[in-house]
């Protein structure tokens, strides 16, 4: 029995397969272009309220980067930024009645999802969260290490980046998620391009809800290089239309 009916999924699938290689590509994805239902419930901090309008609100899942070069285990660990795949979690929340609760549950539950590549996958899945946007990473601009977010996954010319530089900061509230090992969270940031170089249309950034990331105290028992994962919610907005 068991033979039969697995032939019959094999059967179908096959078929499924055939039928979906004839039909033509679905459109590009497009996440929402209205957030303002979402805008007001911008997370609270002190850190500077937006002048600009919400454009993407997306989790960042990733690592932050730290090094210890100095051969001193005393010497606090450097960093060089963080890389992180982004995931629009805008387009849901915008229109979902539960938003204000949902929007401190979801780094938290990313990071711990993170060392289970299958469970996030599907975690993200039944959240609406599948679909990336971009990345986030630092590379060298004008001679300093820039916090870069490139929406490369849109079908625009240019795609949405912004080179931000870090204008402000808070620690992260007592009750954010510590991490898998208990580091900490990475503290709130608030990002600005002040310099124009900024592309389509997004030029600020707010580091918001995160969970782990950060480095240890000092170096010892640690290589010259490492990471430690984290998860954060980036509110992306950019001069109103």
């Amino acid at each position: 029995m068991f033979a039969s009916a697995l032939s019959t999924v094999i059967a179908t699938v096959a078929l499924l397969t055939a039928s979906t290689c004839a039909l033509p590509h679905p459109a590009a994805y497009a996440p929402a272009s209205d957030l303002s239902k979402l805008a007001k419930l911008l997370p609270a901090s002190t850190l500077p309220a937006p002048d600009g309008k919400l454009k993407y609100v997306v989790l960042g899942i990733g690592t932050q980067n730290y090094t210890c070069t100095s051969g001193n285990p005393d010497a606090a660990p450097g960093t060089t930024g963080a890389v992180a795949t982004l995931y629009d979690i805008g387009t849901k929340l915008n229109n979902d009645n539960n938003a204000k609760w949902k929007i401190p549950t979801i780094s938290p539950l990313a990071l711990s999802l993170s060392a289970y590549p299958k469970l996030l996958e599907w975690n993200l899945g039944f959240q609406g969260y599948t679909n990336v946007l971009g990345h986030h990473f630092f590379n060298s601009v004008g001679g300093t290490n820039t916090p870069i977010f490139a929406l490369d996954q849109l079908v625009k010319s240019p795609y949405p980046m912004a080179q931000v530089l870090r204008v402000n900061d808070v620690a992260a509230p007592t009750s954010a998620c510590p991490g898998l090992e208990s580091e900490g969270a990475v503290r709130w940031l608030f990002l600005k391009d002040n310099k124009g170089i900024s592309l389509g249309g997004i030029d600020t950034v707010y580091r918001l809800e995160t969970a782990g990331g950060s480095a240890p105290a000092t170096c010892k028992g640690k290589p010259a290089s490492f990471e430690v994962k984290y998860a954060a919610q980036y509110w992306i907005y950019g001069p109103r239309d």
